[in-house]
């Protein structure tokens, strides 16, 4: 049996928004055992579930009333890598996450350095019993969950961009494997369509001092990759934080190809669906 937990001290990062640009201050808090992961915004809370999940412009967005959460899925993967199950997420300046620098990173570590409580209330766990699918057919692109023994993730990402190319990785949550493993690897886009998406407003925030940035010769940030599959790392990253809205530790596994948020989050509205009982 495993117990819920909560961090023990405060955590508080500032920075900027990936997408509205704007300089925000995130607060974490420690929570008492049954609250779950709880955002705090100037429109209200929104609780960090699956059924709050909407998918945002390239980006996990949580909306509850006239309250949202935009760009959460960082932060919730180093909270679910680091096993906090209830904590209080305060924003200030904007209702976007700080993207610091384009993965989880420094959430992660400024989780570690916390610590964690644990509390006597058991964390509920569900078994995935049968195979699970959600697919884009015409995009080519699907998740399948399955049952295993513990969590484990299969990502296979795939891009015409030739600098890019195929990538695999397997991935299995242990304690402290997200942090070594998954945490670095950051967020990523193409100049050209970062160029072209500015123009229209979007992503106001994006560089290179945030997000893995390529054009069709390869790499344009100083320093190159941090790992070479840093892209699927990623992705697996992203998944991490879908799944962290789900009430619940999950032994099954996720079987990737070329996955993204929108079948992301269908997979955990219908796990969701069926074991949130």
């Amino acid at each position: 049996m495993s117990f819920q937990t909560t961090i023990k001290k405060e955590c508080i990062f500032t920075g900027i928004g990936l997408h509205n640009g704007v300089k925000t201050v995130l607060r974490l808090m420690p929570a008492e055992a049954g609250t779950g992961i709880l955002f705090s915004t100037k429109n209200g809370e929104v609780k960090g579930l699956y059924k709050n999940a909407v998918e945002g412009s390239y980006a996990l967005t949580l909306v509850s009333g006239k309250a949202r959460v935009i760009t959460c899925e960082h932060l919730l993967a180093a909270l679910y890598g680091a096993g906090v199950d209830n904590v209080i997420c305060e924003l200030t300046g904007s209702e976007e996450v700080p993207i610091m620098d384009g993965s989880a990173s420094e959430f992660s570590k400024a989780i570690k350095k916390a610590g964690l409580k644990i509390f006597s209330k058991a964390r509920k766990k569900i078994i995935i019993k049968k195979d699970l699918l959600t697919a884009e057919i015409k995009a080519g692109r699907f998740l399948k969950a399955e049952k295993a023994k513990k969590l484990e993730i299969r990502y296979y990402a795939s891009f015409d961009n030739p600098a890019i190319g195929s990538k695999y990785r397997e991935f299995n949550l242990k304690p402290g494997k997200f942090i070594k493993e998954i945490s670095n690897a950051r967020t990523f886009g193409w100049t050209e369509q970062v160029k072209i998406q500015k123009k229209l407003g979007l992503i106001k925030g994006a560089g290179a001092l945030n997000a893995l940035m390529f054009n069709d010769k390869g790499v344009v940030n100083k320093g190159g990759l941090r790992y070479k599959d840093e892209i699927v790392r990623h992705k697996i990253l992203d998944l991490l934080g879908a799944l962290a809205l789900l009430p619940f530790s999950i032994k099954g596994r996720f079987i990737a190809f070329k996955s993204g948020h929108s079948i992301d989050i269908k997979m955990i509205k219908k796990i969701g669906g069926i074991y949130d009982r």
